[in-house]
């Protein structure tokens, strides 16, 4: 063949990279084609994959479900998939939600839908031959004619002489087709500007539950299970012979798993008591065409290419395949040819994909409806006892979840005005009737005269971010009253109260009013002090009354732990609340005010000795803070305070500061403490106090006017009292979906919590971020438990970790990523400000960081009387 000629002949040399539906269904279309003006190009096809293997090896990650228009497309190329392949015939598809079941029977007569196993099957599938569609199909390919090569192409060079690189020999080819899937390792290319398609995560498994056992409980139907208020865009059980085939397909960057999927209360109903969970795989699903997949002498096809969005890839592998043949063989291998004869089809499927996005949309929020799902159940059913009208919400569903109609005629009909009409008036009277009826199939949350109240204990980080999340996603029709209950009418940025107390930012900018909260008709606010839970009466006595409650939220946070201070003197300080920073920062100016005028050195060394006790987080954060504080803005005001004077000591009982840090992060504060001149005393424990000194280790006097007590905290007292299981400082054990053993519907979060991380063995810490985690979580399963729909566990996450070391210092890890210094505390500040609740409070604390880096902090002494 002419080196310059971009047409195929007789002799002319083909590649297929994958062996996989797209390229085998390439290179059995070639050959048509090519019989049919009498040429014989000789065609290679490159597959490293054995599709006949069980288990892994042969694992194609896919569904393997055969849509009815790719059966009848097969016909063309007198293909008719062998009995021992074919593992079920699917005849009805079943949607499945907490409110409703639909049958939906096969809209066409005489229109399949079949389940394959894409490999050889999973590796305990007990088969004695392969049953492999893509095996069978890329031996019918080599049947007639094409070269079969299980070698693995490691790199591939277009250009004037396309060339493929295969065991260190470079091979030329007229043709370079890439057929490999999207789960196939990208392969290296030169002289071609090819992006592969982008991909979203799936999960998918196969269950051995046996031949008999698969056929009476799922019959020859694929069942679809819609999970409300979830990340689940759909779920499916698909039969498989003696197996159940699982796939799920969620939002955001992790897919839901096979085993949480298989946890909801209506899959479990759909599944045999006893099964075997012979794999499990997340694949990934093309979300997004290609770029650049055609140019002289190289085509992509199939997933390589452009796919139908989440259904039918292996019609569109098909299709693609078939098109690129055609323009091959009949027009040429430019860039133009592909452009002109095959481009229309693969961006036809593009545009086709925008309708399929907006149409799952829209499956996306009407999921979460119970009348929209009556609704559609009440027009399925009508349809299905009249088979000679149109039929469109069968078609609908039929088409969504087998790909059988195109998303581009889904929508028309979706929107068709005579469809609209008859779906607004089914949706009225579903809605109706779940208002003001009782049937089987009402939610609990539509009961008239039903109310649940849920009473939430606390207005802290666990508190007011449970509440957020349950009048976020509470809809207005749900008979459900929430009320929180707290001693303060603000919800408190706690991270940020060694700031406060140190001047850096005003004390009011990190409180936010509890009834400024969006959504503040939703719920009731009360502020009152518990005074007892009744948790067998399932109520709680306040000073402003009785509140009987359904659901509760123990919030109450944490106090001081006091037991390892020896004595209640007026030089110790805690740093828990508001009051707590206003009188630190005061205390801190007067001393400085006592040392200015002190003429006795002892007395004024006495004076400017600070002692923190708790080498933790909030430790550390403070005496850096104080540090800052003292020597960067009070000593420019109190110029005959030598600062040789001032001693700062930190008390740690130890042996590392900041005791779960990552080690580097730690030894890292270590020698910054050490850098500003913090005497940091490790295994140390203040065994005694009195107003004027303070002893260490039972031997060591420290004279000192200032004891900060930071070490540790302990339950609330109204938590600690309670007559239920506890760890040694008060808390609540709770379950792994933070509900409270014995006590259906009262749950327990943040610092009134006891969860144990299985990982690790050990109790969740009490920090800001694992408490606005578990907020999520119980917000999540009191609406669950309303709704009747599925609860989810707590998983600890600590991927990260930030600490700060004074204005200009601090230590941030992410994952495998560390930063240091001046990068990490930009960190801290930017992930602070933007924690922040509420847009004034967020812009006040930038502003006063600011203004401290500019003006410098303020140092006034506001006159308070501590109790």
């Amino acid at each position: 063949m002419n080196a310059d000629s971009l047409n195929i002949r007789t002799g002319s040399k083909i590649a297929v990279i994958g062996g996989g539906p797209a390229g085998s269904f390439f290179a059995l279309h070639l050959l048509r084609f090519a019989d049919e003006i009498g040429i014989s190009p000789e065609i290679s096809i490159y597959q490293q994959r054995d599709f006949d293997s069980p288990g892994p090896k042969g694992c194609k990650g896919c569904a393997g479900v055969l849509s009815a228009s790719l059966l009848r497309n097969m016909g063309e190329l007198g293909l008719a998939i062998p009995s021992e392949v074919l593992q079920d015939t699917i005849e009805n598809y079943a949607l499945h939600s907490p409110y409703t079941s639909i049958s939906i029977h096969r809209p066409e007569q005489g229109v399949e839908v079949a389940s394959v196993y894409r490999g050889g099957g999973p590796s305990v599938s007990r088969y004695e031959d392969p049953a492999s569609f893509d095996g069978w199909l890329i031996r019918e390919a080599q049947n007639r004619g094409a070269n079969v090569r299980y070698q693995q192409v490691k790199g591939i060079y277009i250009g004037h002489e396309s060339r493929i690189e295969v065991e260190e020999e470079r091979l030329a080819y007229d043709l370079i087709v890439l057929a490999s899937g999207a789960n196939t390792k990208p392969i290296p290319m030169k002289g071609s500007k090819y992006v592969p398609p982008k991909t979203q995560l799936m999960a998918q498994g196969e269950l051995y539950v046996g031949v008999n056992d698969a056929g009476s409980y799922l019959g020859s139907v694929a069942h679809v299970f819609l999970i409300p208020s979830s990340k689940i865009i759909f779920g499916t059980l698909v039969p498989k012979g003696p197996s159940i085939h699982v796939s799920v397909l969620s939002s955001g960057d992790k897919p839901v798993s096979i085993e949480d999927f298989l946890k909801q209360d209506i899959v479990r109903s759909m599944l045999p008591g006893h099964y075997e969970q012979t794999c499990a795989c997340r694949p990934r699903a093309v979300v997004s065409p290609a770029s650049n997949y055609y140019t002289d002498r190289f085509v992509a096809v199939g997933d390589a290419a452009v796919s139908r969005l989440f259904k039918d890839g292996i019609g569109s592998s098909f299709l693609t395949a078939r098109e690129a043949a055609r323009t091959t063989v009949w027009y040429g291998i430019s860039h133009r040819d592909f452009k002109q004869h095959y481009y229309p089809l693969c961006r036809g499927i593009e545009r086709d994909n925008q309708w399929g996005k907006l149409l799952f949309s829209i499956h996306a929020r009407s999921k979460n409806s119970r009348a929209f799902l009556l609704a559609q159940q009440r027009l399925v059913g009508d349809e299905q006892n009249n088979t000679t009208g149109p039929q469109p919400f069968t078609k609908m569903i039929w088409g969504m979840f087998t790909g059988g109609y195109t998303y581009r005629s889904m929508t028309r009909m979706a929107f068709n005005p005579g469809t609209m009409t008859r779906l607004s008036r089914s949706f009225v009277s579903a809605g109706l009737k779940g208002i003001f009826h009782r049937g089987i199939d009402a939610p609990r949350t539509l009961e008239v005269g039903n109310k649940r109240n849920i009473v939430v204990l606390g207005s802290g980080f666990a508190g007011t971010y449970t509440l957020r999340n349950l009048v976020r996603h509470l809809n207005r029709n749900e008979n459900v009253e929430i009320t929180m209950l707290s001693n303060e009418n603000f919800f408190l940025f706690s991270p940020l109260l060694h700031e406060a107390a140190m001047g850096r930012i005003g004390t009011w900018h990190i409180a936010y009013p509890i009834r400024k909260l969006h959504h503040k008709d939703r719920f009731s606010f009360v502020q009152a002090t518990v005074e007892r839970i009744d948790l067998r009466g399932r109520r709680i006595i306040t000073d402003s009354g009785v509140f009987e409650y359904d659901h509760l939220v123990m919030a109450l946070g944490s106090v001081p732990d006091m037991s390892g201070l020896p004595s209640n003197q007026s030089n110790v300080y805690t740093l828990k609340t508001l009051r707590d920073s206003m009188l630190i920062r005061n205390h801190i100016i007067s001393v400085l005010e006592q040392a200015n005028g002190q003429g006795d050195l002892q007395k004024r060394k006495q004076l400017l000795t600070f002692i923190v006790s708790g080498g933790g987080y909030t430790g550390v954060q403070l005496v850096t803070e104080l540090r800052d504080f003292i020597f960067r803005h009070l000593l420019k005001s109190y110029r005959t305070l030598n600062p040789q004077n001032i001693r700062i000591v930190l008390i740690e009982a130890e042996q590392q500061i900041t005791g779960g840090l990552h080690p580097k992060l730690a030894n890292y504060a270590m020698r910054q403490l050490g850098r500003m001149g913090i005497d940091v005393r490790l295994e140390s424990r203040v065994t005694n106090v009195w107003e004027n000194r303070v002893e260490l280790n039972n031997h060591e006097i420290l004279p000192t006017n200032t004891l900060l007590w930071v070490a540790g905290v302990v339950a609330n007292p109204r938590i600690a009292e309670l007559e239920i299981e506890q760890d040694n400082i008060g808390r609540v054990v709770v379950q792994e979906d933070l509900e409270v053993r014995g006590f259906p519907g009262v749950y327990a979060a943040g610092d009134c919590a006891c969860v144990i991380d299985p990982e690790s063995g050990q109790t969740v810490p009490p920090r800001a971020h694992n408490a606005v985690r578990q907020a999520m979580v119980v917000s999540h399963n009191i609406l669950a438990e309303i709704r009747g729909t599925n609860k989810k566990t707590y998983h600890y996450n600590q991927s990260g970790e930030v600490v700060s070391l004074g204005a200009s210092q601090a230590v941030f890890r992410f994952h495998g990523f560390r930063a240091y210094g001046l990068l990490a505390r930009l960190v801290w500040l930017g992930g602070y400000s933007l924690l922040v609740m509420g847009r004034y409070n967020r812009v006040r604390i930038v502003m006063d960081w600011l203004s401290s880096m500019i003006f410098g902090r303020d140092t006034t002494y506001i006159r308070l009387e501590k109790d």
